[in-house]
């Protein structure tokens, strides 16, 4: 099953009703990087692709497509997990 993860879910910047899908107490040591380590480590694969997020069409932006059995929720719980 695949899914996209963009940028704007872990922007402590933006307010949820813009994309942020993560508490941004969390999101404070947030880095690429460290997203691309995690899903590494949970053995998911994943491409970047440069796009526009719906919510924000002025901000250039990435997105990360995933190829995982796992659904996006469970995805983010993940990574949420691992950033606390």
């Amino acid at each position: 099953m695949r899914c996209a993860l963009y940028l704007q879910y872990f922007n402590k910047d933006l307010p949820r009703s813009k994309g942020r899908r993560l508490p941004k107490k969390i999101l404070q040591n947030f880095t690429e990087e460290r997203l691309r380590s995690i899903l590494e480590e949970a053995r998911i694969s994943y491409e970047v692709r440069e796009c526009r997020y719906p919510r924000v069409p002025w901000q250039p932006s990435k997105m990360y497509v995933l190829d995982s059995n796992l659904k996006k929720t469970s995805i983010l719980k993940l990574i949420e997990k691992k950033l606390s």
